[in-house]
């Protein structure tokens, strides 16, 4: 019955949504302004579903400037939940299949960076999207597992394609640990309900001020900050 409300909710706050969405999508294309309208909307759906979120901050974000947001990827929860949380205008590296969505597709698809992870050729493309989007003083936020694993795995091996952006670019990376989507909305329809929803928004990574500039090393940086946070939620 609660998946039942949640999808409503989610139908009906976007109904509310559509006409400025519409609006600042094709009529008066401003990315910005849509980042700002997914985030009240994506509140507005957690808290009418009864999901709340408490965040702790290591350091306070400056809401102008621009990061690559690194979060695990647990739950099709996550995305309205980041932008819930992050006050900085923001772009989501996104699976194509949600694009084919009826309505809500075509949103998504103008307003993210879509990826089809099995095309080598698409993954570069979406990567030089990204790029642009940072140049264009967007936040990007990219799910570094690559897609929502097994339940049964902790945390999937991270590929590189965020860090090479963020050494590439000096853009600050920020590694996001999120602990309760996967039990509060699982892949499994009919199991999870409301309640608080944690994670940790850990400090900036600076590429420009760690001792070995490398892609792999950076990588192994972010998988051990969001690993190690991880274990002491699973242990509370």
């Amino acid at each position: 019955m609660w998946r039942l409300w949640f999808l409503i909710t989610f139908i009906i706050v976007f109904i509310l949504f559509m006409p400025l969405l519409f609006f600042f999508t094709t009529v008066y294309k401003k990315e910005k302004i849509i980042a700002h309208l997914a985030r009240y909307w994506s509140k507005l759906t957690l808290w009418f579903s009864l999901l709340f979120c408490k965040i702790t901050w290591e350091t306070k974000l400056d809401s102008n400037e621009v990061y690559i947001f690194c979060p695990n990827h647990v739950s099709t929860l996550d995305i309205p939940f980041i932008y819930a949380v992050l006050k900085n205008p923001l772009q989501f590296i996104g699976k194509s299949d949600i694009a084919k969505i009826p309505l809500f597709g075509y949103f998504y698809k103008k307003n993210s960076i879509i990826v089809d992870r099995a095309s080598i050729k698409n993954s570069y493309s979406a990567f030089l999207k990204a790029r642009k989007k940072l140049d264009e003083r967007l936040s990007v936020c990219i799910f570094p597992e690559g897609g929502i694993p097994n339940k049964k795995i902790f945390l999937r091996k991270f590929k590189n394609g965020p860090f090479k952006l963020a050494i590439e670019k000096g853009i600050k990376i920020v590694p996001i640990t999120i602990a309760d989507n996967k039990k509060k909305f699982p892949q499994e329809y009919f199991k999870g309900g409301p309640g608080i929803l944690r994670a940790t928004v850990h400090k900036p990574i600076d590429p420009k001020k760690i001792t070995k500039k490398t892609v792999e090393s950076l990588n192994k940086s972010v998988y051990n900050t969001i690993f190690d946070k991880l274990k002491i939620y699973e242990s509370n």
